[in-house]
């Protein structure tokens, strides 16, 4: 075996026998972690502001830290700018994150220290171990990984420099590590998304790929353009991506909802592989990690780079709403989730709603997103509901989307009710659009109690409408908001009406074309 790899299986190893270590106690871990990371900082503005010199327990912590959003942190990290230091955390600040991956449309400058980026190697040696345990030994560790994120270049600002996460890692992976991690830095550099794809089938489409990261629904992008690549190259015997990469044995999922996507990724790669889903954010790095085939939801790292809280989702907005710890948790009850790391991010509210599947191992799946619900007629509908229904829907038909959105329609003049519009783009042909609404309202009936009270006899909502959106529709919609490549996704529930506006105009330039 040759040496780097040797370095790397063992580092792996040693990181799997710690993780079962700190999973018989994951609330005593992540008590460690906190009182760690306050003990760090009590010397810094914050830490003397919230006075941490008398904080001994988790109790203490939620007594002296309120929660915190980014409107109220950004001052503080910003300064690193004009090259502060001992701010909100020891030291300089020297990398900022942009979370442009966010749905609402916001791009956020988060800060992340040097100690969270060694931190969350950490993740990624649990990432690595798990993998391999479900796709095969050395899929990881001997073979050619294909990262495809945003754009690994980094832009100065003042002392800091700022881009993606994607970014920030690569410049800090040791060099051995990177033999295996393609693209190459001059084509993970480029900013263009259309470009670097581009390159990346120049360049590696005989290059043999055992495993591929990145968001789904980006990453299928990237698997068309190969095979269509391919079969100009080779000859119209290509046909999936099992003859492009024949060595590719597992797909890593970052970012959104792998099962809206999986039928495609199935159909496209035309052979068996290991789909390994994970929840990360650019605020704590990677947060779980899907530990068994059989089993979406994700294993929560508990020791690494962030001490979670968790609000009943209800709550969130209160002033002073219920802080939960993993010992205190119930299964199949959403909470929203609260981050402390150790980039001076103190009890933050990234945005996202978790529901735990079990505790003992702690395993969650990400469930939509604080602010970013179908609620025009109180009917409180999340992400992975709409999600849920859309693969329900598509199963009962045989039908393959590519991309979909959804948004409220507000009553029209002199009618008693609006409903839900739902902009799908599907992928070949399109199924009897009656049965589909059909299936798809009595599928989030099903997700979502109070949707189904709404729609009881029309009560307070009509029946869903289903627009066709004309073949890539949502990729051109991409283009026009700066939007493409794997930072980047497609919000689900629409952001606004203009948004479902824009997407059916987009869609009706492209028929007349």
């Amino acid at each position: 075996m040759a040496i780097f790899p040797w370095i790397i299986k063992k580092g792996v190893a040693r990181r799997l026998r710690r993780l079962e270590k700190v999973l018989r106690d994951p609330a005593g871990a992540q008590q460690q972690l906190l009182m760690d990371m306050v003990r760090k900082a009590r010397e810094t503005e914050w830490g003397q502001d919230h006075s941490y010199d008398s904080i001994r327990t988790v109790r203490d912590f939620q007594a002296a830290v309120p929660v915190s959003r980014y409107d109220d942190l950004a001052p503080l990290w910003y300064r690193a700018f004009n090259g502060d230091r001992d701010v909100v955390w020891p030291g300089h600040i020297e990398y900022f994150s942009m979370s442009s991956g966010t749905t609402e449309g916001v791009t956020k400058m988060l800060p992340l220290s040097s100690e969270a980026i060694r931190r969350n190697f950490r993740s990624g040696a649990t990432l690595i171990g798990l993998c391999e345990r479900q796709a095969g030994d050395g899929v990881m560790t001997g073979g050619n990984v294909l990262y495809f994120g945003g754009s690994t270049r980094l832009e100065d600002r003042g002392p800091c420099k700022v881009g993606y996460a994607s970014g920030i890692n690569s410049a800090s992976i040791p060099r051995f590590a990177r033999r295996r991690r393609l693209p190459a830095p001059d084509i993970a550099d480029i900013d263009d998304w259309e470009e670097r794809v581009e390159a990346i089938c120049e360049r590696h489409l005989d290059t043999p790929i055992s495993a591929v990261a990145g968001q789904s629904s980006w990453v299928l992008a990237l698997f068309y353009r190969l095979i269509e690549t391919a079969r100009h190259k080779r000859g119209s015997s290509v046909q999936t991506m099992a003859d492009v990469w024949p060595d590719l044995r597992a797909v890593i999922n970052f970012g959104t909802a792998l099962d809206t996507y999986r039928p495609r990724f199935e159909e496209v790669i035309g052979r068996p592989v290991s789909f390994i889903d994970t929840y990360s954010s650019s605020e704590g790095g990677l947060n779980a990690v899907q530990s068994v085939q059989d089993d979406t939801s994700m294993q929560l790292e508990v020791d690494t780079t962030a001490f979670y809280e968790f609000v009943p989702a209800d709550e969130i907005e209160k002033d002073r709403p219920t802080r939960l710890t993993l010992d205190q948790i119930e299964p199949d009850v959403d909470y929203a989730l609260l981050l402390t790391t150790p980039s001076g991010i103190w009890a933050y509210d990234i945005g996202d709603i978790v529901r735990f599947t079990t505790l003992d191992p702690p395993k969650l799946q990400v469930v939509g997103r604080t602010h970013l619900t179908l609620n025009m007629f109180a009917e409180h509908v999340i992400v992975h509901e709409v999600e849920q229904a859309m693969s329900a829907a598509c199963r009962a038909l045989g039908a393959e989307v590519a991309e979909f959105t959804v948004g409220g329609h507000p009553p029209p003049p002199g009618e008693p009710c609006g409903w839900h519009m739902w902009l799908v783009e599907f992928e070949g042909d399109v199924p009897p659009l009656d049965r589909f609404t059909v299936e798809l309202d009595r599928a989030l009936a099903r997700e979502n109690f109070d949707y189904a009270a709404h729609r009881k006899d029309d009560l307070s909502m009509a029946r869903p409408v289903v627009e066709p959106m004309h073949p890539g529709t949502f990729y051109r919609w991409s283009q026009q908001n700066d939007a493409l490549g794997g930072q980047h996704k497609i919000p689900h529930i629409a952001r606004s009406q203009e948004m479902l506006a824009e997407l059916s105009e987009i869609s009706g330039r492209l028929a007349g074309q």
